[in-house]
């Protein structure tokens, strides 16, 4: 029996277009960094998607190019600079990207939790993306508009305090909220960590075991009370402190002593 192709209507037929160009790996990738970022260089969209190959990025904005939803941009002649922009069928096309996050928020459950790994060393992300990968969904981040950039549905964050451009207080003040947070110290952390109310601190160099019952603490605790995640916080942060730093020393610290104080008083409230 010989099957007839099924007629779609027009409409279909060219979405079905569509979805075939945006099929390809980084094809999407690269038209909302271009989005973000706006206008880059070669070199400049590597950094901004580390990830990808120098060849496969070439390709990929070779296809942008010929879909016409990418122009190529000479900047100067001598050197020869070149930039990458989003033509304006590459902006059109962004209410696609609107339209599906839109459904996919009403409809689609994450298998796995996504890891934000956010340190200026690209080494040190590598080790810890393969340590991970096997079990959560892992970006890596190396700069402040990285961070800014990947930060949106990321379940936890592990943030080294060095991270250029990053305020690691203000950092935990603005997306709490939003994320779970631990804070890697390359030293012994600096006593006025102790009134950062991240979720964990975790002194580098650690190992894969050491990092992963961290993460998945915080990931069980995801929906708990505010009331709840202070006091695992306070009891955390305490603890670490303890097992680094004598205790004569951090009784005579002001913002040990407020910890503790709220510690107790959280406690109190919970007899």
């Amino acid at each position: 029996m010989t099957r007839q192709p099924v007629a779609l209507p027009a409409e279909r037929g060219r979405a079905l277009e569509a979805l075939s160009l945006l099929s390809k790996k980084w094809a999407p990738t690269v038209i909302l960094t271009l989005d973000h970022a706006g206008p880059q260089g070669f070199n400049e969209l590597l950094d901004w998607i580390p990830d990808v190959s120098s060849k496969v990025l070439s390709d990929t904005l070779e296809s942008l190019q010929e879909a016409g939803l990418v122009e190529r941009r000479v900047r100067s002649e001598s050197p020869l600079r070149v930039q990458y922009a989003l033509t304006d069928a590459g902006t059109d096309i962004l209410t696609v990207f609107d339209a599906l996050g839109a459904w996919g928020d009403r409809h689609l459950e994450r298998a796995t939790k996504t890891v934000l790994l956010a340190d200026g060393d690209r080494r040190i992300t590598e080790m810890y993306r393969q340590w991970f990968d096997d079990r959560y969904t892992v970006t890596r981040v190396h700069d402040d508009e990285e961070l800014a950039h990947h930060l949106e549905g990321a379940d936890a964050v592990l943030l080294d305090v060095g991270l250029p451009g990053v305020d690691p207080a203000s950092f935990v003040e603005a997306y709490a909220d939003r994320t779970r947070i631990i804070l890697l110290v390359a030293d012994r952390p600096h006593l006025s960590l102790l009134e950062v109310p991240c979720d964990d601190l975790l002194r580098k160099p650690f190992v894969r075991e050491t990092a992963l019952e961290a993460i998945d603490a915080q990931l069980s605790r995801i929906g708990e009370s505010s009331q709840a995640r202070e006091r695992a916080s306070l009891t955390t942060r305490r603890s670490r402190f303890e097992s680094l730093y004598p205790r004569e020393r951090l009784r005579a610290t002001d913002s040990y002593r407020a910890l503790v104080d709220r510690l107790e008083a959280i406690e109190g409230t919970d007899e």
